[in-house]
C-alpha cells in the first residue's frame, strides 16, 4: 500500500523498508559473492591451476576465502593485485556501504523508524547504499570476466602433451 503525505510524496512503510533493506543486502552479497570468486580466480592463477587443475587445494582455497571477512579480502587482494587509486576507494567505499547496512543500520537510525519522516530518510539511507554497492559489484563482476577470459586464453595457449 502506498501511503502519501499532505504534498503527495510517497511515505515509507516498514514493509517498504524492510523490502528495502533486503534488496540492499541482497547487493551487499553480490558484491561479497563476485568479490570473492575474483579472489578465487587470482589464487588459480598464482597456483598455475589453469595448467595443472587441482580441486582439493582449489576448495581449500574457497574455504579459507568464505572464511575471511570483506575486510580480510580485501586486504589479501590487495597484497596479489595492484589496483588504480580510483578502483581501490570503490572498494572500500563499498566495505564501509556494507559495513554500514550489516553493523547497526536500525541502531544507527534508532527511533526513526517509528515516523513517516524516518522512515522515508532511512529509505533514502538505503538507496544510496544500494546504489554504492550495486556499482562496486559490476565492478568486481567486471573483472571476473576479465579474469575468466585470462584463464580460457591461458589454458589456450599451454602446451599440448
Amino acid at each position: 500500500m502506498i501511503v502519501k503525505n499532505v504534498i503527495g510524496a510517497n511515505i515509507a512503510t516498514r514493509d517498504e523498508l524492510y523490502a528495502k533493506f533486503g534488496i540492499t543486502a541482497e547487493a551487499a552479497q553480490l558484491f561479497e559473492t563476485e568479490f570473492g570468486t575474483f579472489v578465487l580466480s587470482v589464487t588459480a592463477i598464482e597456483n598455475g591451476w589453469h595448467v595443472t587443475p587441482e580441486p582439493a587445494n582449489a576448495r581449500k582455497a574457497l574455504d579459507q576465502i568464505e572464511a575471511h571477512t570483506l575486510g580480510r579480502l580485501l586486504g589479501v587482494l590487495k597484497g596479489k593485485v595492484a589496483f588504480d587509486e580510483h578502483l581501490a576507494e570503490r572498494f572500500a567505499s563499498a566495505l564501509k556501504a556494507r559495513n554500514r547496512l550489516n553493523h547497526g543500520f536500525y541502531e544507527r537510525h534508532n527511533i526513526a523508524i517509528q515516523s513517516d519522516e524516518g522512515r522515508d530518510i532511512m529509505v533514502a539511507d538505503l538507496e544510496e547504499l544500494h546504489e554504492d554497492l550495486l556499482q562496486v559489484w559490476r565492478i568486481a563482476s567486471g573483472l571476473t570476466a576479465a579474469m575468466a577470459e585470462l584463464v580460457m586464453q591461458l589454458q589456450s595457449e599451454k602446451p599440448t602433451e
